[in-house]
């Protein structure tokens, strides 16, 4: 039997993420099935809805409303995402939340000051996770033998989040740090052409007949940079902490905590993902292959934990 109690897992114990494109999900008995819409033996496979804290929901994909009822009792956080990348994130209403980190989360939210300790904390996460893990990850896909020029311009930042004065002047820093990453890894993924690359959001539809590297590049970016703002609006919402309370980004402009949060970890991941395919000729492939490596990175690297830890980080730099 399924639990009318709340979850039974922590989130932080269960399977990240499944991405499931051109599928339908419904419930058969007690279990949340899917098939393939163009299956013609339209075999079932299970979604382990109780083992599990994400489901991206892709393109051509439509979901019942029972198998939604299961889901939300079990706190499965529901992104809904195409290879373009969408924003929309949907959590049950029924699960109680502890409110503990909502009340320490909302003075650090109405606090300028308290804010930018908030966010630095959230930048020098962002800065250990790139050294570490953008390190690993690039050697792995895009054979860099040492990560001297990224080391030094996550050192570089490091240093300037010393003496930052105000959400500004940290945008100023994050917007430098970001272009000497995005041209690091477009050198790692074609040395010759790495000046050509410009990073530019929702690039629309690429032909696959001509492929431009830059253009599936920033097309991989986007896809990844949603997917990573589904795992940060799962813990989020596992901890009953709206997604709206920016401490960063929605200070001078649109955006919101789930954007911050994601901040931490998502460049580590996405970018040498991204660039290590940027080159590859089938369209789909290229696709596939990236999800494939972003959400078995989430959990190879305990990306869930990781943005919870995050989120402690925060208010405990802030509380100080």
């Amino acid at each position: 039997m399924y639990s009318k109690g709340g979850p039974r897992l922590l989130i932080t114990d269960r399977e990240s993420a499944i991405y499931l494109e051109r599928a339908h999900i419904h419930v058969e008995g007690e279990r949340v099935v899917y098939h393939i819409t163009d299956d013609e033996y339209r075999r079932e496979y299970n979604i382990p809805h109780i083992n599990l804290a994400v489901l991206f929901i892709g393109k051509g994909t439509s979901i019942t409303q029972s198998a939604m009822r299961l889901l939300g009792e079990e706190g499965v956080h529901l992104a809904v995402t195409g290879t373009g990348g969408t924003p929309l994130h949907m959590g049950g209403l029924t699960t109680y939340r502890s409110t503990r980190h909502f009340r320490e989360i909302l003075p650090i939210y109405l606090s300028q000051e308290r804010s930018l300790l908030a966010a630095i904390s959230i930048m020098r996460d962002r800065t250990e996770r790139m050294k570490n893990i953008g390190s690993k990850l690039s050697n792995k896909w895009l054979k860099v033998r040492d990560n001297i020029r990224i080391n030094s311009a996550c050192s570089n930042l490091e240093k300037k989040l010393d003496c930052c004065d105000d959400i500004k002047q940290l945008l100023g820093f994050e917007g430098n740090f970001s272009k000497e990453c995005y041209a690091t890894f477009a050198e790692y993924s074609n040395p010759t052409n790495s000046k050509q690359f410009k990073r530019e959001a929702g690039v629309g539809k690429i032909n696959p007949q001509n492929s431009d590297p830059n253009k599936l590049a920033n097309r991989l970016i986007d896809h990844g940079n949603y997917l990573c703002y589904g795992i940060a609006g799962a813990a989020l919402w596992a901890l009953g902490i709206p997604p709206h309370m920016s401490v960063f980004h929605g200070k001078t402009r649109a955006g919101g905590l789930v954007f911050d949060l994601a901040d931490s970890f998502k460049d580590a991941l996405v970018l040498p993902a991204a660039f290590s395919l940027a080159r590859e000729e089938d369209l789909d492939k290229a696709q596939k292959t990236f999800r494939e490596r972003i959400i078995t990175a989430f959990d190879d690297f305990k990306i869930l934990k990781m943005a919870i830890d995050s989120i402690n980080h925060m208010i405990d730099s802030s509380s100080k």
